[in-house]
């Protein structure tokens, strides 16, 4: 996947900053190991010149000089005896060393495989996770929990259909909570729909909240937010951001979409929206979709051959009661 040159910047800016914190952190507890334990500051002052010394005579040819076995001999007991004290100290020798959120690229972002240099697969991520961040930011919402859903504002008395709002949502909000715990990349995508106000942006929230937890990429958008940062783009010609846009919408584990057919339909956004969807159904990539509008709504807002595609494909959640913030 390509990204764009803001993506690669934040992304690089967010590994450098790993790296020198990694860095940083062991300064500082080689610096308090020193005043605890001063030998350890000669030995490791002794193994950096017996380093230079051996650099040097591999330079000069003397790879397998008797100087150059001796001097390994010394380096070989001074790090003994440097590990003895600190084992005997209470720590380790790990202590010395930066302690890498990658441990396999030291949060470089590379690696070198086959004598070839390619990007290590925390890079990888750090890229999809950021391009993800970047698309959701057009949207103000913030993160909702499920420990702060509220099943006690729902009434517990049968409505004019005879259904008790109570019970309805405490089946989808279990629904939801088994979804976020057991979520994988090519899980069932979901459709909430009802009034405004029942609770259908806090519970894909919370999904989205338990899933960052969890490392997986997702995306959270509203439908007239998304379409209008791609109109945007394509009609001002900004062809790769646009292009950018659509492969994180495609490529992300999970993607949100709020307010589904509010948009402003244009035959633009009736097509987008299509092939965004279309193509994470071709490809078993799940979606929470939001909507306020019926089956039929939606199908005079799209088609009727997009709502059976979209409908098609996942759990339907139709969600009851009075508007909560009312």
């Amino acid at each position: 996947m390509s990204y764009s040159k803001e993506t690669v910047k934040i992304a690089k800016e967010k590994l450098s900053d790993r790296r020198m914190s990694a860095i940083h952190y062991a300064d500082l507890r080689r610096e308090q190991l020193y005043k605890k334990i001063p030998r350890i500051s000669e030995i490791e002052s002794e193994l950096s010149e017996i380093g230079a010394k051996v650099s040097l005579c591999i330079l000069k040819g003397d790879r397998g000089s008797e100087e150059v076995a001796a001097l390994s001999q010394r380096s070989l007991k001074l790090q003994e005896e440097e590990n003895n004290l600190l084992y005997q100290h209470g720590s380790s020798p790990e202590a010395l060393l930066p302690h890498f959120t990658c441990e396999k690229c030291c949060d470089t972002g590379y690696l070198e495989f086959e004598g070839k240099t390619v990007l290590c697969d925390c890079y990888k991520k750090l890229l999809t996770d950021t391009a993800c961040e970047q698309l959701s930011a057009v949207s103000p919402l913030k993160l909702s929990t499920f420990e702060a859903f509220k099943l006690d504002k729902y009434s517990s008395y049968p409505d004019a259909q005879g259904k008790i709002p109570r019970d309805r949502m405490s089946k989808i909000f279990n629904y939801c909570r088994n979804y976020a715990d057991s979520f994988s990349p090519n899980a069932k995508s979901i459709l909430m729909r009802g009034a405004t106000g029942l609770g259908k942006t806090h519970l894909s929230l919370a999904i989205a909240n338990d899933l960052l937890k969890k490392g997986f990429s997702v995306v959270y958008v509203s439908a007239p937010d998304i379409i209008h940062k791609l109109e945007k783009e394509h009609f001002s010609g900004d062809y790769t951001g646009e292009e950018d846009s659509f492969k994180t919408l495609i490529d992300c584990d999970l993607l949100i979409v709020d307010d589904l057919g509010t948009e402003f339909k244009t035959p633009f956004s009736v097509s987008s929206m299509y092939n965004i969807f279309n193509t994470r159904i071709l490809v078993d990539k799940p979606m929470i979709m939001n909507t306020n509008l019926s089956v039929s709504d939606l199908e005079e807002t799209y088609s009727q051959r997009f709502v059976s595609r979209v409908m098609g494909s996942c759990d339907k959640l139709d969600f009851i009661g009075t508007d909560l913030r009312a």
